[in-house]
């Protein structure tokens, strides 16, 4: 088990950076012969800026999830247009590796800055492994029923995925949010670690908490 990746350590704190989560929920049993067979169903973002001069970092928060008569690919269109194109992109295993399912998604053509970014691993992408994120709790879904005729073909198993069996879309867009934020301060955390208090990360890390304590306060 890779228990941590010394590539992303090497590259470093970035301080433009994004953490982004996904939420997905598996197909029914007769589609689990697809290369990827769990539906996207949400991503959230957490974007951070440094100001300049000041040392200090602006945070902003959003997500989307899936609503009626739309597909997966509506997800990635939205992701296209609210990823920054320059700044580190942290993500964490979602039964799998989330720049290989977005890539797949992904349109060359429609969706250039996510492709880029996706095929970026050894560089702008800092794609957790495991060992780094076990801690990571992802909310569970249920699995999505078989909703085919009987005696259909299994090469005919479209796996539509029903609204009905997903949960609120408000309630889900926090929980991504709150995913991101968790997954971007686990990045950040660990690579301030051993240094001063002075180091970047650590003053992003700061930031954050000051930031949530903020938001509860103005709750």
């Amino acid at each position: 088990m890779n228990f941590f990746d010394l590539t992303i350590e090497a590259r470093g704190f970035a301080a433009a950076s994004i953490g982004i989560a996904v939420r997905t929920i598996a197909t029914c049993p007769a589609a689990c012969h697809r290369p990827d067979n769990r539906v996207l169903t949400g991503i959230g973002l957490l974007v951070v800026n440094p100001l300049p001069l000041t040392g200090q970092y602006h945070f902003t928060s959003r997500a989307r999830c899936l609503l009626k008569d739309e597909k997966p690919t509506d997800l990635v269109d939205w992701l296209e247009a609210e990823l920054p194109t320059s700044g580190a992109i942290v993500s964490w295993p979602n039964w799998g590796s989330v720049p290989a399912r977005l890539a797949a998604l992904a349109n060359p053509d429609r969706h250039p800055h996510l492709t880029a970014a996706t095929a970026d691993t050894a560089g702008r992408w800092r794609a957790l492994p495991d060992g780094q994120a076990s801690h990571l709790r992802q909310a569970p879904a249920q699995s999505m029923p078989c909703l085919c005729l009987p005696d259909v073909p299994l090469h005919e198993c479209h796996g539509d995925m029903p609204l009905e069996l997903l949960p609120d879309p408000n309630v889900t867009a926090q929980q991504l949010i709150r995913e991101a934020t968790a997954g971007w301060y686990t990045w950040a955390q660990d690579l301030s670690a051993f240094d001063d208090a002075k180091h970047p990360a650590q003053r992003a890390v700061r930031a954050l908490d000051a930031w949530h304590d903020a938001q509860r306060t103005a709750g």
